[in-house]
């Protein structure tokens, strides 16, 4: 599969497009979450209270995330739009600024992050175990997230150029990699040391350098779409600004997950250790879920932005429509998967009496809202992609601030069954709105009408 490149956004048909760009980003996403499960995995077997530890790390490793994302997701979008307008001295720039952006973020994360990783465990775990396993396994996290910040960055602007064979290449060979070296350097191989749960975090940040070097290195000499030159080049604010503020919805999107998942483990971890557990268990599994969804949505972002700046409405319309179509299929048959063969997945995990009895209603009921993933997703994705930051803002904050934990704080008092209902009950909301605000634009500024 090649490249294809930007201007076939604009020309080629609507579903070889979606399927041609979102495919390669669905395997490479599919990699990564079966790796993310697999370390959980080994490490279960490894210490019960590692699996605890990951599970409580996972809202920090989601901040990162979202700001590395977040920032290549802006530049991605302004590059988009500039191919889209034509503008290729733009886009130029923008791929330089983004580095630059990810280089300040990444500086920020290890001055704090080191500084608030003992604070931060204690809160949610009175085990001393838990808490210094934590320690050790995000300190090295942090330290080498200077890789996905990078590599985030490079993923969106090869995305942006059409190019989503490169990436998916990369991150497979990163995934596996990963894989090889978890069991070597958790317990111990040949001449490898045990290092427990320190060895997966070295594996993993490992293999996200090996990624994050072919990535630059293939933005810098290997794109034939745009020229970069580090000749007379000056930073401007300005540049940082608009990637920053356009991606400040996909920061604030991932960044919430961070926060609200922290406040639901302080209130489950009121029920038991089990429910905190079968949290993380879920967000473990989630990712692999939303792969279709997921791969789609970064396959379809630069399609928007671009037609956006075309001002070809109809074409943009389409991809949305067909995109939602799919996703929404794959999300009902992955809650009948879930809520069929709950056990059985639990059971992966070597999973105690008591975590059976804690997780399987926790991931049925929680299942019950995948359906909806679709809607409060794509939806704000597009708004996103044309400038409407608010209408994307709202839902995100509406979705992970707003509803949440303030409904499971609430149905926390009703016992841990209706906690788990927060879920369901926050989709659905947040899809209403997400089907408003669509609707309002569709008959709106960005009606078909107004296509060129």
């Amino acid at each position: 599969m090649r490249p294809i490149s930007p201007s076939l956004m604009g020309t080629k048909p609507v579903i070889p497009l979606i399927f041609s760009l979102s495919s390669p980003i669905m395997l490479s996403l599919a990699v990564q979450s079966l790796y993310n499960i697999i370390d959980s995995v080994y490490i279960s077997r490894y210490s019960s209270s590692g699996l605890t530890a990951l599970s409580l790390a996972f809202p920090v490793q989601t901040l990162i995330t979202a700001v590395a994302s977040g920032t290549g997701v802006g530049t991605n979008i302004l590059i988009s739009n500039a191919l889209g307008k034509n503008d290729h001295e733009k886009a130029s720039r923008l791929i330089l600024h983004g580095y630059v952006l990810s280089l300040i973020n990444w500086i920020l994360f290890v001055i704090i992050g080191l500084l608030f990783l003992k604070p931060y465990f204690s809160i949610f775990s009175t085990s001393q175990e838990v808490n210094k396993l934590g320690i050790q396994y995000l300190s090295i996290i942090l330290i080498g997230s200077i890789s996905p910040f990078l590599e985030n960055v490079a993923i969106k602007i090869l995305q942006a150029t059409g190019n989503t064979v490169s990436p998916m290449f990369y991150q497979v060979c990163a995934a596996i990699i990963n894989l090889v070296l978890d069991p070597i350097l958790i317990w111990g191989i040949g001449i490898f040391p045990s290092m427990g749960i320190s060895g997966a975090a070295v594996a993993t940040i490992f293999a996200q350098f090996v990624s994050a070097l072919l990535s630059v290195l293939t933005v810098f000499f290997k794109q034939n779409i745009l020229r970069i030159t580090l000749k007379n080049f000056c930073v401007s604010l300005n540049y940082i600004k608009e990637i920053f503020i356009t991606g400040l919805p996909s920061v604030l999107g991932m960044a919430l997950v961070s926060a609200y998942i922290s406040g639901l483990n302080g209130i489950l971890a009121g029920f038991s250790q089990e429910a905190v557990t079968s949290l993380g268990v879920y967000y473990k599994l989630q990712t692999f879920l939303l792969i279709p969804t997921y791969g789609i949505n970064q396959g379809i972002t630069p399609v928007l932005s671009y037609n956006f700046g075309a001002e070809q409405y109809r074409k943009m319309w389409n991809t949305l429509w067909y995109s939602l179509i799919f996703t929404t299929i794959t999300l009902i048959a992955g809650s009948l998967l879930f809520i069929i063969f709950t056990k059985e997945i639990f059971l992966f995990f070597s999973a105690s009496q008591e975590l059976l009895e804690t997780g399987i209603p926790a991931l049925r009921i929680i299942s019950t809202s995948f359906p909806f993933f679709s809607l409060t997703i794509l939806m704000p994705t597009l708004f996103q992609a044309t400038g409407y930051l608010r209408y994307n803002i709202f839902i995100t904050l509406l979705r992970e601030v707003i509803l949440l934990v303030p409904l499971a704080w609430i149905l926390s008092h009703v016992g841990l069954l209706y906690t788990w209902l927060t879920f369901p009950l926050s989709e659905i909301i947040a899809a209403v709105f997400s089907c408003y605000y669509t609707y309002k634009l569709y008959r709106g500024p960005l009606s078909i009408s107004a296509d060129k």
